[in-house]
């Protein structure tokens, strides 16, 4: 097992040379950078060896990118809330149950959304739009968003087809309650695109999946997007809507439902349960396959057993599973849910881990009192994937 990059920096050859000296020097010597860069096992390592200049972030990403590291680079972390005009972003690590910070001046006055380890900022007036990589600092300027195609003040989701990282062909699914907008470089006159829902729908989550992006609404009816032609993008159904007598009981109710891909490959729907009352706290949640007109129905297509998956929920993140190992923080066939309470509650955080196995729910976010968060924010929670 390679050794903590803090390990490397106790030897002497390290420290008696290069302690009281400018250390992004090192950019002469790029074969020390990158056997350093080959160390890192944890965020906290990538966060203080990007930090030092861009030349040893890039050695970090890339180094990481190629050894393909599967430990707790995979590991989400937390974002946090913030003040609306503070640079400092805070993040909590599942893998070190710590908080920390980073100066992100980028996100100052604007809201954020994650998709891949990318974050959408949209500013406080709405009239400008970016992807922003809050590893690299990169930041893509997207095209203005024209008030007939969307009103930005009721975004709900957004999810990249692939991450900005590695191509230049990827696209943006924007998700409103009753709105859906998709841009991509060079498609329809790099202008965003109405697409179509054709009837008033509430739609809650957008995921992109085996070359498409799906979305549902919130009765669970699912709907793939047709984009091929950008005068006449729409939605096409390919799931019927849950019955309500599957899900309902006399003081359950359900929240948004959120479709996520599994290990399979298979398309699934979750649906997070609650009992009506102060804070419409979660109870339970119900895992489903997208019946693809395959003859099933919904109840004979429920999931009881993730194996060795995670799934992450998040209000203002694009859902998604990574694979929990035997040495990894994540609990395998757990839901980590973070879903939006429609209860004014201040500083209540629906928040925790569902397990899937006998349906308990474990909230230990709730003793870090930083979770709670009472000022007035622009960012809300958010689960963000490490992207390199």
């Amino acid at each position: 097992m390679r050794a903590p990059i803090s390990n490397y920096r106790r030897k002497k050859n390290v420290v008696t040379t290069a302690a009281h000296k400018d250390w992004s020097n090192l950019h002469y010597h790029q074969d020390l950078i990158n056997c350093f860069a080959e160390q890192i096992v944890s965020m906290k390592d990538f966060y203080a060896f990007g930090g030092v200049c861009r030349s040893w972030r890039s050695a970090a990403i890339k180094e990481n990118s190629n050894t393909g590291l599967r430990l707790q680079h995979k590991v989400p972390v937390l974002l946090l809330p913030k003040e609306i005009n503070a640079p400092i972003c805070n993040f909590y690590s599942l893998t070190k149950g710590q908080i920390y910070q980073l100066d992100l001046p980028e996100t100052m006055g604007k809201f954020c959304y994650s998709s891949l380890g990318w974050l959408l900022t949209v500013s406080e007036d709405f009239s400008k739009l970016h992807l922003f990589n809050p590893l690299t600092h990169v930041q893509i300027e997207l095209p203005h968003l024209r008030p007939e195609i969307m009103t930005l003040r009721n975004i709900n989701k957004f999810v990249l087809s692939s991450s900005p990282s590695w191509t230049s062909n990827y696209g943006v699914m924007i998700v409103s309650y009753h709105e859906l907008a998709f841009y991509q470089p060079g498609y329809n006159n790099d202008k965003w695109t109405s697409v179509s829902l054709g009837l008033l729908l509430t739609l809650t989550d957008a995921i992109y999946y085996k070359g498409q992006f799906y979305v549902v609404d919130y009765l669970g009816k699912v709907f793939v997007c047709e984009i091929e032609d950008p005068k006449n993008a729409q939605i096409r159904a390919v799931a019927a809507g849950i019955p309500k007598e599957l899900l309902f009981g006399p003081e359950i109710h359900f929240k948004a439902p959120c479709l996520v891909e599994s290990a399979t490959g298979t398309l699934l729907l979750v649906i997070s349960l609650f009992e009506q009352g102060k804070t419409e706290s979660t109870v339970g949640c119900r895992v489903f396959k997208v019946p693809f007109d395959d003859g099933n129905s919904w109840a004979k297509s429920e999931v009881k057993n993730l194996g060795n998956r995670t799934l992450f929920l998040g209000a203002n993140n694009s859902s998604f599973s990574i694979e929990a190992l035997d040495d990894s923080i994540c609990k395998a066939n757990c839901i980590y849910f973070l879903n939006r309470s429609h209860v004014s509650d201040e500083g209540h955080i629906d928040i925790g881990i569902y397990y899937m196995k006998d349906g308990k729910i474990e909230r230990h976010f709730e003793a870090f009192p930083d979770f709670q968060y009472k000022g007035r924010s622009i960012t809300s929670h958010s689960w963000l994937q490490p992207s390199f």
